[in-house]
């Protein structure tokens, strides 16, 4: 699924008004309303792998995440309520040993974004499916106009591509 906003009134659609608490750090982060671009890699478990390769593909070319954001909105939804301290922990975990990969002086709170969307809503308001099967790429300007929307092929260029045109 690729789509490309391009500013046409009938194809041009926000994020949703959805707030999320970042695992460890807890800021708050609402989708409308960063101020600054926005790539989200919406995956699930078994495609945590291609957030990673998003994440150093916008990096190596925007490293500072006070001009461009980006974060993982992870659907958890598979997970029974009784669980999610369970689930938590691994997503601590996961944020830790992204943290100790980054260089000395980078603060983790900045570069590594793990949102959760524990009941899916997210997902499906922007039409993300099968995301264990293959995540997806967002692409948001400051206002939280969608730019771009791919779930296929190379996510890390598409989401640069999207970035180009702002």
């Amino acid at each position: 699924m690729a789509d490309s906003n391009t500013g046409n009134p009938d194809t041009t659609r926000l994020l949703p008004e959805a707030t999320f608490t970042a695992v460890v750090s807890g800021r708050e982060i609402s989708l409308r309303e960063t101020g600054i671009p926005l790539v989200l890699i919406f995956h699930a478990q078994d495609t945590a792998r291609d957030a990673l390769e998003v994440n150093l593909a916008v990096r190596g070319v925007h490293p500072d995440p006070a001009e461009v954001m980006v974060a993982s909105v992870i659907d958890l939804r598979s997970f029974p309520s009784m669980f999610r301290g369970m689930v938590k922990s691994e997503l601590e975990k996961a944020y830790h040993n992204a943290a100790d990969r980054l260089p000395e002086g980078v603060d983790p709170a900045d570069h590594v974004v793990l949102l959760p969307d524990w009941d899916g809503s997210v997902f499906d308001s922007v039409g993300i499916k099968n995301a264990n099967d293959q995540a997806a790429v967002v692409v948001a300007d400051r206002q939280g106009m969608v730019l771009c929307q791919a779930q296929e092929n190379d996510l890390g260029a598409q989401a640069l591509d999207a970035l180009r045109n702002i």
